[in-house]
C-alpha cells in the first residue's frame, strides 16, 4: 500500500506525531495553528477610527482591484497584500497602534495545546512559516513562551511576490534541503499539501477553537 503524502491528524492524534519533530526542524503555520484567529484579518478590525478602515475595504471589495493586477486566477495573491497596504498607507498610525496591542491578543488567541506539544518535542529548529505579514505576526509572537520562534512570512512592501510564489517553493529557498527533507510541517490548510508531501512528517489538523473572522463583516 502506498505511503500517505500527509497525515490528517485531530490535536488527540498529534501527540505521537509530534514526537517525530524532536532534534529536527519543525514548521508551523501561524493563522488558525498557532495563532487560532487571522492575523491579517484581526489587524484589519483593529484599525482606528473603524468607519474609515470599514469604508477602505469596503470600496476595494467593491472595486476589486486585485482582479485589475493579477487576473481572476492570481486575484487571491493579491487581494489581502493590497487590502493591507491601503490601510497600511492610508492609516499609517495602525501599524504603531497594532504594535502595542498585538502581544496581549497574541496571549488571548493562542494556541495553548499546540505549543505545549513544541515544548515536548524539543525540535532543534522552530519556524513559523506563514503566507501572512511578517510586521502583522511578529508582535503576536511578542510574547510567546519559551524561546520565541523564528519567523518567516511576507513582507509588507512586496507581499504578493510571497504568496504568488507559493508555501513550497518559499519552503525550499528558505531551508537547506537536508533539513526539509526530515522536517515535520503542522498547518491547518490544504493548500499547503505540496509542503506537507515535501516532507517527512507532514500534519494537517483542524483546531476545533480556530476561527477566521472577516474584518467588520456584517453579523
Amino acid at each position: 500500500m502506498q505511503r500517505p503524502l500527509y497525515e490528517t491528524a485531530s490535536p488527540e492524534q498529534l501527540t505521537h506525531a509530534m514526537e517525530k519533530a524532536a532534534g529536527k526542524l519543525l514548521i508551523v503555520d501561524f493563522d488558525e495553528t498557532l495563532w487560532l484567529r487571522n492575523s491579517t484579518e484581526c489587524f484589519l478590525a483593529h484599525a482606528r477610527p473603524a468607519p474609515l478602515a470599514a469604508a477602505i475595504l469596503r470600496g476595494l471589495d467593491l472595486t476589486r482591484p486585485w482582479r485589475v493586477i493579477g487576473g481572476r486566477r492570481r486575484a487571491r495573491d493579491y487581494r489581502d497584500w493590497l487590502r493591507v497596504m491601503a490601510i497600511a498607507t492610508l492609516m499609517p498610525w495602525t501599524l504603531r497602534s497594532w504594535a502595542r496591542i498585538a502581544p496581549k491578543l497574541g496571549r488571548t488567541f493562542a494556541n495553548t495545546a499546540l505549543e505545549d506539544l513544541i515544548g515536548k518535542a524539543r525540535p532543534a529548529r522552530f519556524v513559523v512559516f506563514s503566507n501572512g505579514y511578517e510586521a502583522i505576526i511578529a508582535p503576536l509572537l511578542q510574547c510567546y513562551p519559551g524561546t520565541r520562534p523564528e519567523l518567516a512570512a511576507a513582507s509588507l512592501r512586496s507581499g504578493w511576490k510571497w504568496r504568488r510564489a507559493g508555501k513550497l517553493a518559499n519552503a525550499e529557498a528558505y531551508f537547506d534541503a537536508g533539513q526539509l527533507d526530515d522536517a515535520t510541517v503542522v498547518t491547518d490548510h490544504e493548500d499547503d499539501a505540496e509542503l506537507l508531501a515535501r516532507v517527512s512528517n507532514g500534519l494537517l489538523c483542524v483546531w476545533p477553537d480556530a476561527r477566521y473572522e472577516k474584518a467588520f463583516a456584517k453579523r
